[in-house]
């Protein structure tokens, strides 16, 4: 079991898959998954769908990490396209302060997206 902390090392923990959602993620700032503490969160895929039917529709996929209100940005004004898929299947790691987001833009003010993110999270408990 991965330890997040300076707990100790021989603790037992869990680890589950579990998901996340947005039901129409506009453009505005959507929290796909928030951080847990004493937990590690593995992003094995995420899955952005365009609902909106625009043609010039784009989205930024960021992490606000460690409280510090900077963005770490993954994705940055990638395209989708009408009615359009994105995966992203690249693995990478939240823990307890860092925030998942994400917003949408197009020229008409409409994009709207369906964000499906599977994570494997790990917990970390002491003995």
């Amino acid at each position: 079991m991965a330890n997040p902390s300076i707990t100790n090392a021989t603790a037992v923990g869990k680890e589950v898959i579990r998901r996340s959602y947005v039901d129409g993620a506009g453009e505005t700032e959507s929290t796909i998954l928030t951080g847990v503490a004493n937990h590690i969160m593995t992003i094995v895929s995420i899955v952005i769908c365009d609902r909106s039917g625009q043609a010039d529709n784009f989205f930024t996929l960021y992490v606000d990490y460690d409280l510090g209100g900077t963005d770490l940005y993954l994705v940055s004004t990638q395209e989708v396209g009408a009615y359009n898929t994105f995966v992203w299947s690249d693995r990478f790691a939240l823990t307890e302060t860092d925030k998942l987001h994400m917003n949408g833009y197009s020229t008409a003010g409409t994009a709207q997206y369906d964000v499906w993110c599977t994570y494997i999270d790990q917990q970390f408990a002491a003995p």
